[in-house]
Parts: C-alpha cells; structure tokens; sequence
C-alpha cells in the first residue's frame, strides 16, 4: 500500500499561509497587551546588565551572559504587535504609549527596530567571543541607546 503525503503537505502549506493573516487579524488590544508585555521582557533581561554596566550592582558573568543571550533571543518579539489600529488615537480604547506618528513612519520604526536587534545581537555575540567587561559596557550603553531613540520618537511620556 502507498501512502501519499500531498494532503499532509498542502495542509502544511494551508496553515502556514494562513497564521500571518491571523496574527495581523488580533483585536487590537491583544495586540497592544503583547507587544507591552513583550517589552517587559526586554526590560528586565536589559535591566539588570545596565545595572552592571553602571557599577550599581556587582558584575556577574554568568548572569550578564544569560542576560544578553535572552535579550538577543527575545529581541524580535514585541514588533509584530505594533500595527495599524493599535496606536495612540486609534479609538480602541486600550491604554498605550505608542505614539500615532509611528503609523506615519513605518519605515523609521522598523529601521529603529533593526537597529535594536543589531545592538542586542552584538551584544550577545561579544559575551560569545569572550570580549572584556569594558567592552559589554559600552555595547549595554549601544543598546539601552536605541531603545532611547525608539522612546524619543515614538513613545509618549
């Protein structure tokens, strides 16, 4: 007896066409919940590497490379929650910070967005490579950088 896997596949194929259309579908304050609480993340494995880069805290090289390595990881997470309808002014009704001029400037956003990645994912990469707590330093200083430029643009006080 053969067994054939075409349905199997097209199924596949069915449903992987089909979630980026259903992500873009969310309610927009799912959609706003997520990416804040996606922010948070980033907040707290961030949090604790300036504390060390700013001698508040004692350094700690194991903590510091858990740390970059889950910012890196979770760096791509929040900005699928940014959308159309989902900022300020957009008459959903739920609380947020994301100013509307990000719907006037897309390409700004994800270039900040970007940028934000590049710096964690270096950032990781140089704990990798072993690089000297000097060095770390300045990269959480890149890092927390970008996502002050991303506030100063796009986020409300």
């Amino acid at each position: 007896m053969t067994v054939t896997f075409r349905p199997l596949l097209a199924l596949g194929l069915s449903v992987a066409l089909v979630l980026p259309v259903m992500a873009q579908a969310a309610e927009p304050e799912d959609a706003i919940e997520y990416r804040q609480s996606a922010l948070r993340v980033l907040a707290w494995q961030l949090g604790p590497m300036g504390d060390m880069a700013q001698g508040n805290i004692d350094y700690d090289e194991e903590v510091f490379a858990t740390r970059a390595a889950n910012l890196a990881a979770a760096a791509h997470l929040p900005w699928e929650g940014f959308m159309d309808g989902t900022l300020q002014g957009d008459g959903h009704g739920a609380e947020t910070r994301a100013l509307a001029g990000i719907g006037d400037d897309w390409d700004g956003f994800h270039e900040r967005r970007e940028t934000f990645q590049q710096e964690a994912a270096t950032l990781a990469q140089m704990v990798d490579d072993g690089e000297a707590f000097s060095a770390l330093r300045r990269q959480v200083g890149a890092v927390a950088n970008s996502c002050k430029g991303c506030h100063d643009d796009y986020r409300a006080e």
